[in-house]
């Protein structure tokens, strides 16, 4: 198992980013996907131990190659944009296609663009609008949960407060965002090895913990549309 293939990997496909190269080095392909999804198999038992029942067990049994996402674009949602994305990415949930439980983004990419962590993101505005809402109406939990990790908020913004929203508004300068992450980076040469890389995972999930569980609860508590009840 070893980074610097998947790295490798990704910095070729970045530049021969064509079916023809993707096709004729597929054997390099499944040697670098197989390291990443030994990386994703050790990582979700550690991740299983420090997070609480519901995602664990869900980690525990899922393989972890169903946690992986594709290389491959979907060349109907992403016209106008190269047929491959070099980069190795992951969601460590019971789920990935799931809204909850809430888990744990990996990515792993050259250029020191690999990155682990978690957070909210928003299928549609109305989404974006209950976050919104739920971060105001919970203010201190989510301020409490953000300064446990001391990590930096992440995400897309808005320059301006939403107009439905109070200025003074506690919480009005995170109501500004569209999504709201938190993550640690990691340099090129940072990826040496599993057990380091693992260690380096297991300290961030103890710091983000909290506010996954935030974001956890934000999702479950979001009554049901009528067009999910099939109430229209």
């Amino acid at each position: 198992m070893t980074f610097e293939r998947m790295l490798r990997y990704c910095v070729l496909l970045e530049a021969n980013n064509d079916r023809a190269w993707f096709h004729e080095n597929h054997g390099f392909y499944e040697e670098a996907r197989e390291d990443f999804t030994d990386l994703v198999d050790q990582l979700k038992y550690r991740v299983a131990d420090l997070t609480t029942p519901d995602l664990a067990e869900r980690l525990i049994y899922v393989r972890a190659k169903e946690l992986l996402y594709r290389i491959p674009r979907d060349m109907r949602v992403h016209r106008n944009q190269p047929p491959y994305n070099p980069t190795w990415r992951a969601y460590l949930a019971g789920d990935r296609h799931a809204l909850t439980p809430v888990g744990y983004f990996l990515k792993i990419a050259p250029g020191d663009a690999s990155q682990f962590g978690t957070g909210a993101w928003c299928p549609d505005m109305g989404w974006t609008r209950y976050f919104r809402e739920y971060i105001s109406d919970h203010a201190d939990a989510f301020v409490q949960a953000l300064e446990a990790g001391g990590l930096p908020l992440e995400g897309e913004r808005l320059k301006r407060l939403p107009r439905e929203f109070d200025p003074d508004d506690p919480a009005a300068e995170y109501v500004k965002n569209k999504e709201w992450l938190v993550s640690v980076h990691f340099r090129d040469e940072e990826l040496t090895d599993f057990d380091s890389f693992e260690a380096a995972v297991a300290e961030a999930v103890t710091r983000m913990e909290p506010l996954r569980c935030f974001w956890n609860e934000a999702y479950l508590r979001r009554p049901r549309q009528p067009w999910e009840t099939g109430r229209l």
